[in-house]
This record gives C-alpha cells, structure tokens and sequence, in this order.
C-alpha cells in the first residue's frame, strides 16, 4: 500500500513541471498577441495566427484563454500596470524638487514608456477602443485611473501654493485623454515631432492646465 502522505512525484517533460509548461505557453501566447496585434491590429490576429506565432495548440490556447478578447484584456492590463508603475517611480524620484517637478517627471515618464514600447502602446491606446462594451468598461477605469493619480498631484501642487484647491478629477481626465491622442497620433507617424518635442508637448499641456486654473482663480476673487 501507498502511504496517503507520501506526495506524488512531479511529472516533468523535458525538465519542466507540467505548471511550468503552462506559464511557458501562456507567456508565449502574450508574446505573440504582443507582436500581433501591436503591429497588424486586433481585427487582423486571429486564434490560428495566435497559436502559430506562440508555437501552442488550439487546444492549449482555450487552457489560459476564454477568447481572443481575454488575451487582448491581459494585454491591456499589463500595460495599465506598467505604465502605472513608471508614473509613480518617476513622481517619487522627482518629489524632493517639489511637486510641480515630480508631476512633469511623471508625464514624462507616461510618455517615454509609450514611446519606448510602441507594439504596447498601441495595444492599449488603439486596439482596445470600440472591442466590447467590457473592453470599453475596462478602458474607462484605467483612464480613471491616471486621472485620479493626476488628481492626487495637483492636490499636492495646491498644497504647496502653485495650484488653488479644487477638485482636478476632471481636468485629470481631460490631461490623459489629450495625452493619450496626442500619443496615439505619434505612434501612427502623423506628427513629426521627435521624442523630446513628444514629452514637451505632453507636459505644456499640464502647464496649461496649471495657467488655466489659476487664472480662473484669480478671476473668483
């Protein structure tokens, strides 16, 4: 008899557990979506060319995906989450000059990271928009998302004297969905400008939100 503690060995194929096997495909899968629809579009990547580009089965495809629409999303979420990442790195870097120097760094990162991986960018910013009603939930709460970290910066900034206070959710909304244009605009070729131009572009527009709200300020007293 079997003693009912003993554990089952690991079943391995070539060295790997059948749990590494797995994470592999699906990394697979995500690369290929990545490189895909980052460059031919979500309409023209099918689950065939998926599976072909991945080097997996269909059958192993339905194993870590409901739909193409499920990977697209897994797609959007990692780069919501990176680009998240960056922003805040960037704003903490930068905190000690001040808040108006660590929200400008954060732009700055937003746009580099865009810039610097255009197959992602273009994923989120471009293929993601009209899919599904989920998809576009989805969407929304991502660009609420930055807005409402772009809120918490200008909070800091009228703490500090360089905004009045207010609430900057909207204009928070209005920044990311001009950056996010704007961007979109750069990664389709059709403006010209250079990186640097890019950033600078992105972070005016703050500047002008900056101007904007204290003028109206101003006009208040």
């Amino acid at each position: 008899m079997t003693d009912a503690n003993t554990a089952r060995p690991v079943r391995k194929y070539r060295g790997q557990t059948t749990e590494q096997l797995k994470a592999e495909r699906r990394e697979r899968l995500l690369q290929a979506g990545e490189e895909l629809i980052g460059s031919d579009g979500y309409g023209a990547t099918s689950i065939d060319r998926l599976c072909s580009a991945g080097r997996v089965s269909t059958r192993h495809f339905y194993e870590h995906f409901s739909s193409r629409e499920e990977l697209l999303g897994a797609l959007f979420d990692a780069f919501i989450r990176d680009a998240f990442n960056e922003v805040l790195q960037a704003f903490e870097g930068s905190g000690q000059e001040g808040a108006l120097a660590g929200t400008l760094a954060a732009l700055t990162a937003f746009a580099r990271f865009c810039m610097n991986n255009p197959e992602r960018a273009r994923i989120a910013l471009v293929e993601t928009v009209g899919v599904s009603p989920a998809m576009e939930e989805k969407r929304r709460a991502a660009i609420r998302q930055f807005a409402g970290l772009v809120a918490q910066f200008a909070d800091k900034l009228a703490a500090e004297g360089v905004l009045p206070e207010a609430d900057y959710q909207l204009s928070g909304i209005a920044l990311v969905g001009a950056s996010n244009e704007l961007l979109v605009e750069w990664l389709s070729g059709g403006t010209g400008l250079s990186r640097e131009q890019m950033e600078r572009r992105i972070t005016g527009i703050f500047q002008a939100i900056i101007k904007g709200s204290q003028a109206i300020a101003r006009e208040k007293v």
